[in-house]
């Protein structure tokens, strides 16, 4: 999963809900990049490094589902683009 992110991933629909990144991230809170996508919805330039690290880093210790879950993340990032803090993002459940 090493980027770069721009070139590596296709610009498709995805069916990444705003509720299912949410549950997702719930566990990879790291209290900066990945901590904001998850409480706010904000998605940065760190973002994209964050996710990736730790997509490593569970592929690391072999839990693939969860690493495919985070790649799907990463992927709805990446096809979202930079973006501030989404207004009412922890009451979305259908975007």
């Amino acid at each position: 999963m090493r980027g770069p992110w721009s070139s590596a991933y296709p610009r498709h629909m995805t069916e990444m809900l705003d509720n299912r990144v949410r549950t997702v991230l719930r566990a990879h809170q790291d209290g900066d990049a990945i901590s904001a996508l998850y409480e706010t919805g904000e998605i940065s330039a760190a973002t994209f490094p964050a996710l990736d690290a730790r997509i490593n880093e569970v592929e690391d210790r072999g839990d693939h589902e969860d690493a495919r879950d985070l790649t799907a993340v990463l992927t709805y990032a990446v096809e979202v683009g930079e973006r501030p803090a989404v207004p009412n993002w922890v009451n979305r459940t259908d975007v």
